[in-house]
């Protein structure tokens, strides 16, 4: 079997075995339905306003581009609390749906796959590589109801972004900036967070540019409504921007690196290619590392490891080990957080892919976890979390917090025999 055929028999492995075809008058095997064609999941709900007033524009669509014979499929992914729901919003739909009957568990984990947080929610896959060729179809297909530029492919860094950008001193070719690596700020002056954070990002922008080896600089890019409020934000900056005339490549640049709240800040290498310009994304979560306050390991690869009050990146999607620390003294505290590295680091370089967290203070996130799994008190405690599998977490009854001593080897081998599984409480 070759690479291709592999990605394929696993994308259409997550789906059921059938498809409803249009208004269930027919039932078609997944396989014939969408091997070999950009697939468009559609995640809505006849409950949902926003929904219904989307699916008809989205209907429209679809007939264009069936009647041009486009290579393309759309798979309904219901959110409907109750089959009679189900069956009033599909009658009307003209694509593909996923059955309702007993495939909640299923809907749910393309949901959480596709990242469903709101719906209407569109996701279109490619038919080749089957990785996820826009996540904001919703928005493509309002900006593009005729399918002119469908299926709405990011264009690459390099063909986004402009031959010039704004310094202190003005504009300056960015041809200045491809030996450099790249911060860029998605943020405005009218957002209330942003402006808490900026002062922080500007402090450390002057840190770290005094220390050597740090080559690189740092971008705002304006949400600002107009160029008046852009220049008012900008004048607080001690960095550099792009032009606000440049609109078009602000919105491309938000849409290449998924950026659908402010503020946000990533990391980009230096320039990898000087024939096209492009650079690879080295830290998608720019803003935890300015929190945290440590830059001493720039340029800022992820860790698989994190302090649960700096942030939770990867915890909705990955089995997340989460040690309970609390109630110990801060000598206490710094061996399990060594302990913490190092099992993250011992299973990174295994292949896994897990994520580690630490709670040193009560309340905030780590509060909020200590409820979902209905821990009491602020007791010693190592957990695996996994969100993943509806909720399900695991907790360690081989490691007592008032006796042992958490090593290396004790989180290992909870990884490798977590024990029974029990349900977060909603």
């Amino acid at each position: 079997m070759t690479d291709s055929d592999k990605r394929e028999h696993e994308f259409l492995s997550s789906f059921t075995a059938t498809l409803m075809d249009a208004n269930g008058k027919a039932i078609l095997p997944t396989k014939e339905a969408l091997s070999g064609k950009i697939v468009g999941l559609y995640f809505s709900a006849h409950w949902c306003p926003p929904c219904r007033r989307f699916t008809p524009t989205l209907i429209s669509l679809y007939n264009k581009l069936k009647d041009q014979n486009t290579n393309f499929e759309l798979v309904f992914c219901s959110l409907d609390r109750s089959p009679d729901q189900y069956n009033e919003y599909t009658a009307t739909m003209p694509w593909k749906c996923i059955p309702f009957a007993e495939t909640e568990e299923l809907r749910m984990k393309l949901a959480m796959k596709y990242g469903a947080q709101g719906i209407p929610h569109l996701v279109l896959i490619d038919s080749e590589t089957r990785q996820v060729i826009t996540d904001n179809g919703v928005g493509d297909v309002q900006n593009d109801p005729e399918g002119k530029n469908f299926p709405w492919k990011p264009k690459s860094f390099g063909e986004i972004w402009p031959s010039q950008y704004l310094t202190k001193n003005g504009l300056a070719d960015s041809a200045d900036l491809a030996s450099k690596h790249l911060m860029l700020y998605f943020s405005a002056h009218w957002c209330p967070p942003c402006k808490m954070f900026t002062p922080k990002l500007c402090e450390a922008y002057k840190t770290m540019q005094k220390e050597p080896g740090n080559d690189f600089e740092l971008v705002f890019v304006s949400s600002d409504r107009d160029e008046g409020s852009f220049n008012e934000y900008y004048g607080e900056m001690p960095f550099c921007a792009l032009p606000y005339e440049n609109r078009q490549a602000k919105e491309q640049l938000s849409k290449l690196f998924g950026v659908q709240g402010i503020p946000n800040l990533i990391m980009l290498s230096p320039v990898t290619d000087a024939a096209t310009g492009d650079r690879t994304l080295i830290n998608p979560n720019m803003r935890s590392v300015i929190d945290g306050g440590d830059f001493s390991e720039f340029p800022f690869h992820p860790k698989n490891y994190q302090d649960l009050s700096t942030g939770a990146d990867g915890i909705n999607e990955k089995k997340s080990i989460v040690m309970f620390c609390e109630s110990e003294d801060d000598e206490e505290q710094a061996d399990i957080i060594n302990a913490i590295k190092e099992a993250a680091r011992a299973s990174k370089e295994k292949g896994e892919d897990y994520m580690f967290f630490f709670v040193t203070q009560p309340g905030g996130i780590g509060g909020q976890v200590r409820n979902l799994l209905s821990l009491k008190g602020n007791g010693v405690t190592l957990a695996l979390l996994d969100i993943p599998d509806d909720g399900g977490f695991y907790l360690s009854t081989k490691f007592d917090g008032e006796k042992d001593t958490l090593t290396k080897e004790i989180i290992l081998e909870f990884l490798a025999n977590p024990g029974a599984r029990q349900q977060m409480s909603k």
